[in-house]
This record gives C-alpha cells, structure tokens and sequence, in this order.
C-alpha cells in the first residue's frame, strides 16, 4: 500500500476519533454544560525541551530538529529509526476534575456551572510520531494536537475555544557551509489541520445553534510550511552554539476542506539561541537560553525568555530552567531501546510573567533503534545532549 495513502487514511481515522471526543464535550459543554477550548500553540512539543524551559533551539539534533532546528541535522552521522515517539499532557488533576463535575452538574442551571472555572483552564495535549534519521537528514510521520478551554468575565459570561489536530509528514537536512563553524537546515512539513480559535459570549451561550458549532469546529485544511535554521559554532573545550531560526518562513495557511471555513493561519516566528556542554566524565551539563517571537514588538519581554540547564548522566538525565518566568522540571530515563520522559513547566496565561500561570505536567515513551558508525557504538537514541551532539562510544544515552 501506498505511504502517503496510508498515513493519509490513518490521520482521517485519528482525526474523526478526536473530533467526535471534541464534540461530545462541546455538545456537552455548551448545549448542557459547558464548552470545550483547546491551546493551540507550538505545532509540535517535545517534552525534553519542555523540562528545559523551552530553550531548545542551540540544543537540539536528532529528529526533532524538524520541528525546532534543521540546523542540527548538519554534521550527524547517525543512522537511526524512531519507531514510535508517543506523548500526553495535561494541566493538573484538579482542573480536569473540575471540569468533569461541570459537566456532570447538567444544563438546568449554566451559570452555575460555569462559575467553578472562572480563572482556570483547562488543557490537554499529545503527540506521536514515526521518523527516520540519516546522516544529515530526517523524515517523519506524525500527529499532534492541543487542547483546553478557558471561562472569564463572570459578569458576561466568555469562553474561549481554541483547539487544533494536525497529522502530515516533515522531512528535512542541513550541511556545513563552513566546516565546524557554520551550518545551515532546511525543513518542509505537508499537514492537514482540524482547528479552530472560537469565542463564545453569553448571547451565543443563551442561543446555541449546535449545527453551526459543529461546523466551526470542523473547520479543515491542508497547510505547507517550511523553517530555516543557522547555527554557528566555536571550536574548545566547551563548543559554544548560537543558533537562529525562522519557524513557519512567510505565514502558513491552508486550504478550505471542511467546515464553516479553514483553519486559522500560522503567523512566522524569529527565535535566537545558545547553548554550551560541559564534559566531565560520566556527566555532560548543558546550559541553554532561547529568544523568542523576536518579531513580534507587542509581547512583553519576559514571556519571550527561555533558560534552561540539561545534566546528562548513564541511564538518567535531569532538566530543569524558566520557561515565561515559571519554573520547569523534567527528567529521562533510558532503557537501551526504550526511553521515557517527563516533565512539569509553567506557561504565562496573561500579558506579563506572573500573572496567571498554567501549570502542565507532560510524559512521552519512544522505542528507537540506532547506529552511530563514528563512535562503532549500537544502541537505542543519538548522542546524550549538548549543543555539539557528542557521543559518548561506551553509552549511548538518551538527550
């Protein structure tokens, strides 16, 4: 069978399921209880980068670069299959529980109900991907989506809806334009988005029209997008890496498939970033800062700041930094083949850090096979992190 057909029949597959788990709640949340919002940020999460506060840009080089850096495929000689790469997220049990106890109150008394989530919001994610490492190039399969809801203004009800799924394909490489200084990638994703960024005030709320919700929510495209990526380098005992990225290069739209109308475009971001390691041992540290929405003039400055330090030891590794002010946390195990990840970070809900957090909690499992021919060294990831990507021949650890 044809791999485009495949994966194409497989996402329509994923994304109906997702859909209708979507619908039930607005069907729910709106017609009887509440409505269901969905947080469509960043297009792909990893959840290393989450523990790291964000600061990933100078860091990363296996297949995730695809959707952070395509400069960090430059300069690998790994040979790698990413057999499956599985993740979930939410914001806290208690904001889910508490959503289940709006829904459960019935629709006899709306206000009422709402009233438990004014100031809280809920969120949940995911992703999964399949990828293939090269020397200096990657490709994937991979699906992911976000999802929430928020309630404000209890004087005049509002919530706001916000939710995407994503399935496609991302393939990329990078090369040395000065060798050991200077590299530059390139990656391209074909992906069919369901999304859309509803708000739903209190006279939408006093005359649903579920027709009509369904149909916003169904909007559906198909979007191409395209990163470019520059890292430069500096030769010692520490390789310094300061890294520049322009993530979704012009705006990303997509086309009408489905729905009241397409999904909402995908605005470009300019980020800068650095990164060093330190190796001693059996411990590498990598220190990590990211810039981000360089672009964008209107937001404040310390919800674009990403800081972030990575220790890397055999079999265990530890995250943690400032990701919008708010501390991040996360570790990885490694299990040869199989590698687990978690990791708890803060994310700024409001127009300044310290304002309203939203504090998520994220795990993910991948099961990968790996050969790396310049160290002679068979294991189950690349190189243990770093902005270099060294390996070490006698462990092969997860990032």
């Amino acid at each position: 069978m044809d791999l485009t057909f495949a994966v194409e029949r497989w996402g329509h597959q994923v994304r109906a399921l997702v859909l209708d788990l979507i619908l039930i709640f607005g069907a729910l949340l709106l017609c009887g209880s509440l409505a269901h919002a969905l947080d469509a940020s960043d297009q792909w999460s990893s959840v290393r980068a989450e523990g790291m506060g964000g600061a990933y840009t100078a860091v990363v080089n296996d297949s995730d670069s695809l959707f952070y850096n395509p400069a960090g495929l430059a300069g690998q000689t790994r040979f790698e299959w990413q057999i499956f790469d599985i993740g979930v997220g939410a914001n806290g049990y208690e904001n889910i529980s508490t959503l289940q106890n709006v829904v459960s109150g019935g629709s006899n008394n709306l206000a009422t109900n709402l009233q438990q989530l004014y100031g809280k919001r809920v969120w949940f994610g995911g992703h999964a991907k399949s990828a293939i490492l090269i020397p200096s190039f990657a490709m994937s399969a991979f699906t992911a989506t976000g999802a929430g809801i928020s309630v404000s203004n209890p004087a005049n009800t509002e919530m706001n809806l916000d939710y995407f799924f994503d399935y496609g394909f991302a393939a990329g490489g990078g090369f040395e334009l000065v060798p050991q200084f200077m590299k530059f990638g390139l990656s391209a994703r074909r992906f069919n988005r369901t999304g859309t960024n509803l708000p739903i005030g209190a006279a939408t709320l006093a005359n649903l029209d579920t027709a009509a919700l369904q149909d916003e929510l169904k909007r559906r495209g198909t979007g191409y997008a395209a990163d470019l990526g520059l890292d430069f380098t500096l030769p010692g005992p520490v390789s310094p890496t300061l890294s520049a990225v322009y993530r979704n290069a012009g705006v990303t739209t997509f086309s009408h498939e489905e729905g009241a109308g397409a999904p909402p475009p995908i605005q470009p971001e300019f980020i800068v970033g650095g990164a060093m390691k330190f190796s001693g041992g059996l411990i590498d540290i990598t220190p990590a800062i990211d810039y981000r929405h360089l672009e964008d003039t209107t937001m404040q400055i310390g919800k674009k700041l990403h800081m972030g330090v990575e220790i890397a030891m055999p079999f265990l590794t530890l995250r943690g930094g400032l990701n919008q002010g708010y501390w991040t946390a996360g570790a990885g195990f490694n299990f040869w083949l199989l590698h687990v990840e978690a990791a708890s970070y803060g994310v700024e809900l409001g127009a300044y850090p310290g304002q309203q957090e939203d504090r998520r909690y994220v795990a993910n499992i991948s099961f990968q096979l790996g050969f790396d021919p310049g160290s002679f060294g068979f294991g189950g990831s690349s190189a243990n992190g770093g902005a270099d990507g060294g390996s070490r021949p006698h462990l092969k650890q997860r990032r």
